[in-house]
């Protein structure tokens, strides 16, 4: 099986229109407080997913609240997929974040198997406290996360609520599997949510043979009225 990736940053105009509204928003633990790649549900129940209507063929899932610990295995919105907190050194809060108060917690991603093709992967984490770490990474390749909300925290301990996104383009030549980490940046860091979202781009479109025929037929129709307009 071989694999190629590209990672990179959305827009910066999309961008930059959610940290516009993320300066006038009041920030809600277990909801989505950023519209991210054109999809606006905040994620709140199963009513109100971030994505509405998933494309065909493509892998969703979503937890907005956190109970089981290291693992669980059954996203609040979406498919099947596993969410694990790996270096076992958090624990569930009441409220359904995992938090960490000694270290910088990590986690994984396992959300089954993709088909060939080529794909966009998108990685949401919504934090509260200290931030999550820049890079994650997709089947081992390194992406840079973007802010997309943004807020102070007042109060209790402090820090900062946050929405990241990292997003990947990737060519998949035989079926793989989704596998997903990233990381606390430091200790206090209560993850909030986490939403991955793969899609299949359409494949360019190749010409029937009929075309190629008459694409043929033509540009030699054109060599013919040059050279008569040379003689």
């Amino acid at each position: 099986m071989s694999l190629s990736v590209r990672a990179f940053a959305p827009a910066l105009s999309s961008i930059a229109l959610a940290l516009a509204a993320a300066g006038q928003a009041h920030a809600t633990a277990g909801q989505w407080d950023s519209s991210v790649a054109g999809f606006s549900g905040i994620g709140a129940s199963a009513a109100t997913p971030w994505i509405a209507s998933p494309a065909t063929g493509s892998t969703y899932a979503e937890w907005n609240a956190i109970f089981s610990y290291p693992s669980d295995n059954t996203p609040d919105i979406g498919g099947a997929g596993t969410l694990t907190e790996t270096t076992g050194s958090a624990f569930p809060t009441s409220g359904g974040n995992i938090y960490s108060i000694s270290g910088a917690s990590a986690f994984s991603l396992d959300l089954g198997t993709a088909a060939a093709g080529t794909w966009d992967v998108y990685l949401r984490v919504s934090t509260v406290g200290s931030a999550v770490a820049d890079t994650a990474k997709l089947n081992g390749v390194s992406a840079t996360r973007v802010t997309t909300f943004s807020q102070a925290i007042t109060g209790g301990f402090g820090g900062t609520e946050e929405e990241s996104l990292w997003k990947w383009t990737v060519t998949l030549s035989s079926p793989a599997t989704w596998l997903t980490s990233f990381a606390a940046s430091g200790a206090h860091m209560s993850l909030d949510q986490v939403a991955f979202y793969a899609v299949q781009t359409p494949a360019a479109a190749v010409p029937e043979p009929q075309t190629w025929a008459l694409m043929l037929a033509g540009l030699g129709a054109m060599g013919a009225l040059q050279r008569r307009r040379r003689a």
